[in-house]
C-alpha cells in the first residue's frame, strides 16, 4: 500500500511536469524514484494518503495499475495510465466507443443516438467523453434505452465539464455506468489533458465508431488512437461537402470500416440483434415466474440487480430463474448476468 501512496503522491508533486502519458518510462524502478526522492519520501506518502481519502469522501476509487480490479482493457493498451479514478462500477460486458464532433449537424445526431440506443439495447456499454455534443448524445440515448454507460473524463471526477452535464453524469453512475479519469481531484479540464483522455476511450472499448470529425479534430485522435492500439475503428460516411464528414471520409480512405446500420457493428462482432415487438407466449407461466420474467429485459441484467427490483429472497429468484430458463425463457450468462428471451 505504501508504494500506491508513494505513486499516486508523486504524481500529485510532479504533475505539472509529468505531462505525457509516457512519464513512467523516465525512470527504471520504484526503488530508484524512492531513492531519487528520499528527502520527501513520507511527505509524498501523506499527499497519496490525503488524495485517496479525498477520492472516497467523493464516493470515487483510486484503481492502481497492478490491483486485480483496474480494467483489463486499459492494462494492455501502449501507456497505460498508473491509476484511475472511479465513480460508479465499470459494468463486466463488452464495451464501444462512440465519438463525434462537439457540433454536430443534425445528422449527426440523429445517426449516433439511432447507434447509441441500438448497441445499447444488443448488451454493448457505450463509451464516450462526456463533452458536448455527439458524445453527449451518445451517453443519453444509451441511458434512455436502459443500458449502460461509461464516460471518461478530461479533468477529475470533482470537475464536471461541461457544466451543463452534471445531471448526466450523475444518472451514469445510478444507473450502473461509471465515470473514469486518470487525472487528480481538482485537476481543471485544460487542452492538453483530451488528447490523454481519448486513448482511454479508445483502450477501453472493443472498437469504436466515429460519427462526424473534421480533419484535425480531437475525434479524429481518438481514432488514431484506436488504430494504434489494434482496435477496429468504424466511421459514418457524410455529406462530401460537410466540414464535419472530412475526417470519418479520411479514416474510411485509411481502412476504417464504413457503416449505415448498427446491424453492421453486431454482425462483426457475431452479436444477435433482438427481434423487435416480438410475440411472447407467457400463458403457462406461473405469476411469480411472469412477474419476474417481465422485470428482465433482453439487456443482460445482474443476479444482484434483479433481486434487489423484485424484492423476494436470493433464494427464490434463483429458483425462478432456473424454471425460467428451463422454459426457454431466460438465458444465464457468465458473471451471473441474466436476460430475458422472447
Amino acid at each position: 500500500m505504501r508504494e500506491k501512496l508513494f505513486i499516486l503522491g508523486l504524481y500529485l508533486l510532479e504533475r505539472g511536469r509529468l505531462q505525457t502519458p509516457k512519464w513512467w518510462e523516465d525512470f527504471p524502478s520504484v526503488e530508484s524514484l524512492k531513492e531519487r526522492y528520499s528527502k520527501e519520501y513520507e511527505s509524498i506518502l501523506l499527499m497519496g494518503q490525503r488524495e485517496l481519502e479525498r477520492a472516497k469522501k467523493r464516493g470515487a476509487d483510486i484503481l492502481f495499475y497492478n490491483e486485480p480490479a483496474f480494467p483489463e482493457e486499459l492494462r494492455n493498451i501502449p501507456y497505460p495510465p498508473l491509476f484511475v479514478y472511479v465513480k460508479g462500477q465499470i459494468p463486466g460486458l463488452p464495451k464501444f466507443a462512440i465519438v463525434g464532433s462537439r457540433n454536430p449537424t443534425p445528422y449527426g445526431k440523429e445517426v449516433a443516438y439511432y447507434f447509441a440506443q441500438e448497441l445499447a439495447k444488443c448488451g454493448f456499454v457505450i463509451v464516450s467523453g462526456l463533452a458536448r455534443g455527439i458524445d453527449t448524445i451518445a451517453h443519453r440515448a444509451t441511458l434512455e434505452a436502459g443500458g449502460k454507460t461509461i464516460a471518461i473524463m478530461g479533468s477529475g471526477l470533482d470537475i464536471i465539464y461541461p457544466s451543463e452535464n452534471r445531471e448526466l453524469a450523475d444518472k451514469i453512475g445510478s444507473f450502473g455506468g461509471a465515470l473514469i479519469s486518470e487525472f487528480p481531484l481538482g485537476t481543471k479540464p485544460k487542452r492538453e489533458n483530451f488528447p490523454r483522455r481519448n486513448r482511454l476511450i479508445s483502450g477501453l472499448s472493443q472498437g469504436i465508431l466515429v460519427v462526424e470529425a473534421s480533419e484535425k479534430s480531437g475525434t479524429f485522435l481518438t481514432a488514431k488512437w484506436a488504430q494504434e492500439q489494434g482496435k477496429e475503428v468504424f466511421a459514418i460516411p457524410g455529406s462530401i461537402f460537410s466540414e464535419k464528414s472530412k475526417g470519418t471520409h479520411i479514416l474510411i480512405k485509411e481502412g476504417a470500416i464504413p457503416v449505415s446500420e448498427p446491424k453492421e457493428i453486431l454482425d462483426y462482432y457475431g452479436v444477435k440483434s433482438w427481434p423487435k415487438d416480438a410475440p411472447s407466449s407467457v400463458e403457462n407461466l406461473s405469476k411469480e415466474e411472469k412477474y419476474l420474467w417481465e422485470l428482465l429485459s433482453p439487456y443482460p441484467m445482474h443476479l444482484e440487480e434483479i433481486i434487489h427490483k423484485s424484492g423476494k429472497s436470493p433464494a427464490q429468484v434463483l429458483q425462478i430463474l432456473t424454471q425460467l430458463e428451463i422454459e426457454g425463457k431466460v438465458k444465464s450468462l457468465p458473471g451471473k448476468f441474466y436476460q430475458r428471451l422472447s
